[in-house]
């Protein structure tokens, strides 16, 4: 279907009111795929609805536009290296240190001015890092996993007291 200006508009304020796609495209002539492509093309005209409780109900006015100043990016702030480890060159890394590079990712492997972190390994990982370094590069993991070690914390203390 070929969208004329004024169908654009007749289907945004529709869009706007909160009508469901198929019933806009019924009322336009169009299928709900058109509407859709429309809508993905035309983001100032059609604002994305969330699903669930997000979703916009006809009786939600539009969020306004609020001047001032822009929010300031967070940063993380962690340091570059284990503290108290300045970095070892890999000729006297031993097989208990950790093998974290403290290089940034932009830059190359020089086998003279390159260091590892050096630190103790941390024992209780397969990863060749030390604990610092080793929960830097270890996501905080899938919600059920963050709900077992959670639980499992929670059965320690419960074990701890009952003893």
């Amino acid at each position: 279907m070929k969208w004329t200006a004024e169908n654009k508009a007749e289907a945004a304020r529709l869009w706007a009111t909160g009508m469901n796609g198929a019933e806009i495209a019924e009322l336009c002539g169009s299928s709900p795929e058109e509407l859709y492509g429309l809508a993905r093309r035309n983001p100032e005209k059609f604002r994305p609805r969330g699903h669930g409780s997000n979703r916009f109900h006809k009786t939600m006015a539009p969020k306004t536009h609020v001047e001032g100043p822009a929010p300031k990016a967070f940063k993380a702030r962690f340091p570059e290296k284990a503290p108290g480890f300045d970095g070892v060159p890999r000729g006297r890394l031993t097989s208990c240190g950790c093998e974290f590079p403290l290089w940034g990712h932009h830059e190359h492997y020089d086998r003279e001015t390159s260091l590892f972190c050096g630190a103790p390994r941390n024992l209780d990982s397969r990863a060749p890092y030390c604990r610092f370094n080793d929960a830097l590069t270890t996501g905080r993991g899938t919600p059920s996993e963050r709900r077992a070690v959670r639980d499992a914390i929670a059965t320690d203390e419960r074990e701890a007291v009952a003893a």
